[in-house]
Order: C-alpha cells, then sequence, then structure tokens
C-alpha cells in the first residue's frame, strides 16, 4: 500500500500554492517585477529544503545550482527570484490558539463511519526575495504584507493525504496580523535580499475507516511482544436520530445497507 504524503509536504505544497495566488493578486510597480510577475512560475518562485531557512545565501546559491544545471553555458539564474522554506515547530499552539483533541470522535466522511482526531501544528514559513535593486525586492515584499492583511489570505487550506483515495481539507491560519520585511546584508554587488517570516497553526487530521495503511493498527492497544494489535474499524452506525427545532420534529432514517437517508416529518 502506498504511503499517503506526509503532513510537512502537504503543508509546503499548500503555502506554495498561496505564493503563487500572491503573484496573480500582485501589482508590478517596475520593469524587472513586471517581468517576474510574467515569467514561467518554475523560474519565479521555488521551495528550498527546510535546513536552508534563515540562510538566504545558501538558498539562493542552491537555487542557481539547480536553475544553471539546465541552461546553456554562459547563462545565469533568473532574477528577481521569490524563494521560499518551511519547518514544523516543535512546540505545538497554546491551547488558546487551538484546543487539543487527542481522542477519536466518531463521524461520517463520504457517507462511511469513521474515526478522527486532531494534531495541533505549529508550522514556521520562511520568503525571500533577490533583486538587482533594493526598490524591486521592496515593491514585492511590501505588496505581500498587505496581501497577508486579509482575512481570507492569511487562511489556507491544506489538502491531507488520508489515503489513496481521499484527502482532508485542514484550514491554517498565519498568526500575525502585521508582517515587516526584513533586509539581509549581502557581500554580493547589486542584489538585495529581503525575508518576511510567518507562522501557522492548524490542525493535522488523522482518520480512521478511510482506506489509509495504519487503520487497523491504531490506537486498539498492543500485544504482551508491544507490536500493535491489528483489529478492523467498528462499522456501527446509527440508522435512526431525531432532529428537533424551533420549526418542528424530524426524525432521520440511514437504510444500512444503502446508505440512503430519508428523512420524516413528526407531527406531535
Amino acid at each position: 500500500m502506498n504511503m499517503p504524503k506526509d503532513p510537512q509536504k502537504c503543508i509546503q505544497d499548500a503555502w506554495y500554492k498561496m505564493l503563487v495566488d500572491f503573484r496573480a493578486w500582485f501589482m508590478p510597480e517596475t520593469v524587472q517585477t513586471t517581468e517576474w510577475k510574467n515569467r514561467n512560475i518554475s523560474t519565479a518562485i521555488k521551495s528550498c529544503p527546510s535546513r536552508l531557512m534563515d540562510d538566504s545565501e545558501s538558498m539562493l546559491a542552491e537555487y542557481r545550482k539547480s536553475q544553471n544545471a539546465d541552461v546553456s553555458g554562459g547563462a545565469t539564474a533568473f532574477m528577481p527570484i521569490m524563494l521560499t522554506a518551511t519547518a514544523l515547530i516543535d512546540q505545538p499552539p497554546d491551547v488558546s490558539q487551538l484546543l487539543p483533541v487527542p481522542y477519536f470522535v466518531p463521524a461520517v466522511i463520504d457517507e462511511k463511519y469513521v474515526k478522527i482526531r486532531l494534531v495541533a501544528k505549529t508550522v514556521r514559513a520562511q520568503l525571500a526575495f533577490y533583486a538587482t535593486n533594493s526598490h524591486d525586492a521592496r515593491s514585492v515584499c511590501d505588496q505581500f504584507c498587505t496581501y497577508m492583511q486579509d482575512d481570507v489570505k492569511r487562511r489556507i487550506d491544506v489538502p491531507f493525504e488520508i489515503s489513496s483515495t481521499h484527502s482532508e481539507f485542514s484550514s491554517f491560519t498565519v498568526l500575525e496580523n502585521q508582517l515587516f520585511p526584513s533586509p539581509v546584508p549581502s557581500d554580493a554587488i547589486n542584489l538585495s535580499i529581503f525575508t518576511i517570516d510567518v507562522q501557522l497553526i492548524g490542525y493535522v487530521p488523522q482518520i480512521l475507516g478511510l482506506g489509509g495503511p495504519n487503520d487497523n493498527n491504531t490506537d486498539n492497544g498492543y500485544t504482551p511482544d508491544g507490536s500493535a494489535i491489528e483489529k478492523p474499524l467498528d462499522n456501527s452506525v446509527v440508522i435512526q436520530a431525531d432532529k428537533l427545532a424551533e420549526d418542528g420534529h424530524v426524525r432521520i432514517h440511514a437504510d444500512r445497507d444503502t446508505g440512503a437517508i430519508t428523512e420524516e416529518n413528526i407531527h406531535e
């Protein structure tokens, strides 16, 4: 069975797509930033390994090495360029920010009985923008900070792969209400670097019952030799429930075999 994409990769991909959305939102103010906005995305925004975070010179060197490997002699990597990196933070969000849900809760997804619990995560994301002059770099970073002041843009829907056939979306939110670009000193001639750091918090869902690789060996205890007990998920379902509201009493029926749901108005 193929393993789903790991949560950090899912968050990284969603963050990258948000940066792509920012580029579409961005209004160029200079010739160089116009070229950056219209360039092929693969040479406009690049992800870097998390180990390079806070080392903007190494991020640029890694990018140049990968780009220059694909171009003819004498050519150089494209400028300006936005590079980004993400990394999980060891300390989870404070309980005042996200309530923990450490136990499995029954739920229904895609008409299947499942169990779901939530792992709170804090992710640090950094973008670095490189240009041949400070005006270009500051223009992009100032507009990104403005972009992040929109509450809608600060919420990123992350599709977490639960199994090969299902992804569950969970919202991650940029904590900072206001962001500030930070200039980075560089010995390179005609190179301006600005960085912006954010923290994102949200839940990583863990779901049993959707065909994931660990459906049968999670939260079932262990044997005397310490191995996890394999046990199929209990497929018990609720087939009848009453919904009471100000406008009346509705009885909901679910067919155990077909999954069809019907409603009946109860006159009292």
